[in-house]
């Protein structure tokens, strides 16, 4: 996420109702979710390219390094958990996409959602 990127994202999370603290938080998930998506489509450090010895994780089948994998469950899967998590606490609805040419995590107000 370049600086471009992540200003327009703190600005679309404090339209939706977010402070500071917690648009920064976001940013920071966010961003690192990005990198590991990219990871994944390159066969990059941290994920599997054929020629690392990988572990696969448990809930969804990618392989990582064995550094990555904890109790079974890749640094992937551990992110998008708590930035669930984390969304539901302040009240809003994050969508994980695994695809790194667009945003690969987008926040919505649940009040939106619902209406």
């Amino acid at each position: 996420m370049n600086r471009q990127h992540r200003e327009q994202f703190l600005m679309a999370a404090t339209r939706i109702g977010l402070n500071e603290y917690m648009a920064r938080k976001f940013a920071r998930m966010a961003a690192t979710h990005e990198r590991l998506s990219e990871a994944s489509c390159n066969g990059d450090w941290p994920c599997d390219n054929g020629e690392r010895k990988v572990e696969f994780c448990v809930t969804c089948q990618g392989g990582m390094v064995r550094s990555k994998i904890v109790k079974g469950v890749c640094e992937t899967c551990r992110l998008e958990a708590r930035i669930m998590e984390y969304a539901d606490a302040c009240g809003v609805i994050a969508d994980l996409q695994g695809d790194p040419r667009g945003w690969t995590v987008k926040l919505t107000a649940k009040q939106a959602a619902t209406a």
